[in-house]
């Protein structure tokens, strides 16, 4: 197994470049029988270090696998200045998304030998990732020879709420009032993570004190923040909407001390541009001008609803909105888990097992959802 970093600057500012993690099996240095791609896009601030078993998974399945990690993971904790977020817009991200897979062409071609044009991509994309990649398939960049996807996986989103959830739309449009506001007074960068990664930090480092709260510990307060993180949010996308299941004793399916882990050494970045955040509130709170055209996502798509975060509430739009003009669309709701539950949980293989499945034509039953 060979792994390979290939960093594009994607535009003349410090941290304006992007970073594409390769894992591919090869014959020799050099030279690999690979000729099929396969892209993830992450989730909301988070790095390639959380989605590496499932990138090295799909290339021991003969993919030629990348993880393509954007332009946030490049600023540092110390940061204070964040004026240069006033750029990173999101047709700047559906640009760099394109550059991105173009390049995961190339290099593939120059692995195995073969035209960079006769590569088939299959895109995965998680939460912020799946919003992007939805976005971009019904771009322009899509028609694109090189930018082309042939099969796409948003994993975990919501485009548009059915209409009968009214509450959560009016939320959401309250939100993106919140978020252009901020935007307007200057605030162009998301510090939310940067917030969660300091009570992981007191969780591992101090896990019994009581920095947060008087009656729960810090490792304690962790673990609500992760399975009841709804009550943290003033509006949350769903009633039930979580990162990972667990309680006060524990979190049930992932290895927490290794999530901790991943979270503090490089797998989660503390600043994001806020402008990711008011597209994907714009959308789902029908905001007028933020809309993504369903008619022109033409390719085969399978929507995963991830039980305990957006679930089945994503699944509408792909199938009543895309599914009027595109007959291609396969939704599934995975286990009750939690929004995380793609990366690292004990059982995250059998989903990406599943996934591979339907790439290969064995696609998982259609099923409709009422909420």
């Amino acid at each position: 197994m060979a792994e390979y970093k290939i960093k594009l600057y994607v535009g003349p500012g410090e941290y304006d470049s992007i970073t594409l993690t390769n894992y591919v099996q090869e014959k020799s240095p050099w030279n690999t029988k690979a000729d099929k791609n396969l892209v993830i896009l992450p989730g909301h601030a988070l790095t390639e270090k959380f989605y590496s078993d499932m990138a090295i998974y799909y290339a021991q399945q003969g993919y030629s696998a990348y993880i393509l990690d954007r332009r946030e993971t490049n600023i540092p904790v110390d940061e204070t200045d964040f004026s240069f977020m006033q750029d990173w817009t999101f047709e700047e991200y559906l640009q760099d998304t394109y550059k991105g897979i173009n390049v995961s062409r190339s290099h593939t071609a120059l692995l195995n030998g073969k035209s960079a044009e006769s590569i088939e991509v299959t895109a995965i994309g998680h939460s912020h990732g799946a919003l992007l990649l939805t976005a971009y398939e019904a771009s322009e960049y899509d028609d694109l020879p090189a930018g082309s996807v042939d099969r796409v996986v948003p994993v975990d989103i919501i485009i548009k709420y059915n209409p009968k959830n009214l509450e959560l739309i009016q939320n959401q449009a309250q939100e993106f009032a919140s978020i252009s506001e901020s935007i307007e007074k200057g605030g162009y960068n998301d510090s939310s993570m940067a917030g969660m990664m300091y009570r992981g930090y007191k969780a591992s480092t101090e896990p019994e004190g009581h920095d947060f709260n008087l009656t729960f510990t810090n490792r304690q307060f962790f673990r609500l923040m992760a399975s009841q993180t709804y009550s943290f949010s003033e509006y949350p996308y769903t009633p039930d909407y979580h990162y990972w299941s667990g309680d006060l004793s524990g979190l049930y399916h992932v290895d927490e001390n290794r999530l901790l882990n991943l979270t503090l050494t490089g797998g989660a970045v503390p600043y994001t541009p806020k402008y990711l955040d008011q597209y994907m509130a714009g959308l789902m709170g029908n905001v007028e001008g933020y809309e993504i055209n369903s008619s022109r996502i033409d390719s085969p798509v399978l929507y995963v609803g991830l039980g305990g975060g957006f679930g089945d509430y994503g699944a509408w739009w792909y199938e009543d909105e895309v599914g009027e003009t595109n007959s291609r669309v396969t939704t599934i709701s995975w286990n009750n888990q939690g929004h995380g539950s793609l990366l690292i949980d004990r059982n995250s293989s059998e989903l990406w097992a599943l996934i591979d499945d339907w790439v290969d034509g064995k696609q998982p039953i259609k099923r409709s959802h009422e909420i």
